[in-house]
């Protein structure tokens, strides 16, 4: 278990961690007679591996949105460049597939989750996933822009 966790995170210190959860959860849930118990606890640390992992990346986007920006630091071309980044922008956002803009924009029109899925019939939490797919691919080709 601490190789397969130690595998996936490169850090012992959160391979430990994973594998004193498993052991937790393992003895509060218990197991059956005839159970591969090897078998089970692997099974139970790659889920909690990428779990984990998951709720990582989602603190990870949650800090760049609330990163304010630079203020104080306004040129003369100030409005040219906005112009330029938001036209840019709209590029992009227009390269997604249409329910990803849609989300997007929903999102950009400051909605909250609830009412995005209100809005739109999507549960909460698909719309939760699918508007951090949007994110990332809106950044990939906005990244793929800046390099060329």
């Amino acid at each position: 278990m601490l190789r397969v966790a130690t595998d996936f995170f490169h850090d012992e210190e959160n391979a430990e961690d994973i594998v004193q959860e498993v052991y937790e959860r393992m003895l509060r849930r218990g197991w059956h007679e005839g159970d591969d118990l090897e078998a089970l606890l692997i099974r139970a640390t790659k889920n909690l591996c990428v779990s984990v992992w998951r709720r990582q990346k989602l603190r990870e986007t949650e800090r760049l949105e609330s990163i304010p920006e630079p203020a104080g630091h306004l040129t003369a071309d100030m409005p040219l460049l906005q112009q330029e980044q938001c036209m840019a922008l709209e590029n992009a956002i227009r390269r997604l597939p249409p329910s990803e803009q849609r989300l997007i924009r929903m999102k950009g029109d400051d909605l909250s989750l609830k009412e995005i899925s209100e809005q739109t019939g999507i549960p909460k939490r698909s719309a939760s996933a699918m508007l951090s797919t949007a994110r990332k691919r809106l950044m990939d080709i906005l990244k793929r822009r800046n390099d060329d």
